[in-house]
């Protein structure tokens, strides 16, 4: 069950609908920080008590599968469902147990921060996330799908990390992004490189801002959830849409 974008306001009639006519409504939290107290006001529209169950218990798939294989259960999902692989594993296992799967769609931050950036869609290439450093772990794959999208003229959509439930801040990401190019030195971070920051997409707080990393650490970017877009190669209308948006 797909809960769209920002809170409980973005469910479908068809999911709240679902919703109230389910034996039991779990829900998962470690993919997508939503509004806080979202799922107590969803609880309050559709009448159900909704349990929120650990990535371990999402992941396995056991307590619901098993409860699913005789009574009515719902998953409550932020955004579009079908969009994380844990869930697609999800529907593979339940089609293996023979257990009716059905899967209400919502809207996606994939296809709205699209459409919020003013970029084409078809000029995206392999979207990527943003991993936070800790200890040992400093990571810098992200950095190969940049390069590869780059070298195709493609904008990338660059997810950030959520850790204990708050996601990675945008000064957090420009930080990491510097560390990474100083490790990797490909140029795709210097002073020159505009990105764009998307902030709360789909809410009454959303800012979406334009700029280079020196410029956008002087500016308000709203508040997370962030995501950040790498422009690739532009066509004369995006570059009109960006000019707009570094003038807000």
């Amino acid at each position: 069950m797909g809960t769209g974008l920002w809170d409980e306001l973005d469910i479908s009639l068809r999911g709240l609908i679902e919703l109230e006519h389910s034996d039991a409504v779990y829900a998962e939290e470690y993919t997508n920080e939503k509004r806080e107290g979202t799922l107590k006001r969803l609880e309050a529209l559709c009448k159900k008590r909704i349990t929120v169950l650990s990535r371990e218990e999402v992941e396995s798939g056991k307590r619901l599968l098993d409860e699913a294989s005789h009574s009515k259960v719902a998953l409550v999902v932020a955004g579009d469902p079908m969009v994380s692989t844990t869930h697609v594993s999800l529907k593979i296992e339940a089609h293996k147990k023979g257990i009716l799967f059905r899967v209400i769609h919502s809207s996606s931050i994939l296809s709205a921060a699209i459409s919020e950036s003013g970029l084409h869609t078809y000029k995206f290439g392999r979207s990527v996330t943003l991993p936070f450093w800790s200890g040992n772990y400093k990571p810098t794959s992200t950095y190969d799908t940049l390069v590869e999208n780059s070298k195709l003229g493609l904008h990338t959509l660059l997810f950030l990390d959520l850790k204990e439930g708050k996601g990675m801040s945008a000064t957090e990401a420009f930080d990491l992004l510097e560390k990474i190019e100083q490790e990797r030195k490909g140029g795709l971070f210097t002073a020159k490189v505009r990105l764009l920051v998307l902030s709360r997409v789909g809410s009454h707080e959303q800012k979406v801002s334009y700029g280079s990393i020196a410029l956008l650490r002087r500016r308000k970017l709203g508040e997370a959830p962030f995501i950040i877009i790498i422009p690739g190669a532009l066509h004369f209308t995006e570059e009109e849409a960006l000019r707009l948006l570094a003038t807000r």
